[in-house]
């Protein structure tokens, strides 16, 4: 039995399971240092950071129970394009496929989900997009929302 849930009530669940946006994100992070997926990584004050691995040294970090060293990665994680941030100045961490995207898989999406009311505040994905991708014009967003709804 499936059971449909407005955005506020998934927002509570999720910071009832992971105490705190924080929490989950750290999760997140974890998980994908240890799978090896790639990920989009937007942040608050630059532009976002695309296609990037997150450095095994999380998930070694919870594999080895060696919990105690997080809060210190957890403010100098490294990607793999040489980046390396703090997770408060990290927004929205975003998976993507293993094999990224075809041209066609990209195309093929339709954009209409983007009108979809997802937000905290009623916003649509077509503005959460825009504002966590830093987008500048109409063709950034068109594409941004296409990644993001393929993933």
């Amino acid at each position: 039995m499936t059971q449909d849930l407005t955005p506020q009530e998934a927002m509570k669940r999720l910071e009832q399971h992971f105490g705190s946006r924080e929490g989950m994100l750290t999760h997140t992070l974890t998980m994908l240092s240890t799978s090896g997926q790639p990920t989009d990584v937007t942040f608050y004050r630059r532009k976002p950071i695309l296609d990037v691995r997150v450095s095994t040294k999380l998930g070694a970090a919870r594999l080895y129970g060696l919990e105690s060293r997080l809060p210190r990665l957890l403010k100098r994680i490294e990607f793999s394009n040489g980046t390396v941030v703090g997770l408060d100045e990290i927004w929205t961490v975003n998976p993507m496929p293993m094999e990224g995207f075809s041209p066609e898989e990209l195309a093929a999406v339709d954009l209409a989900q983007g009108e979809e009311r997802m937000g905290p505040g009623g916003e649509t994905l077509r503005k959460m997009i825009r504002k966590t991708y830093h987008c500048k014009s109409r063709r950034d967003v068109d594409h941004f929302l296409r990644r993001w709804i393929a993933s």
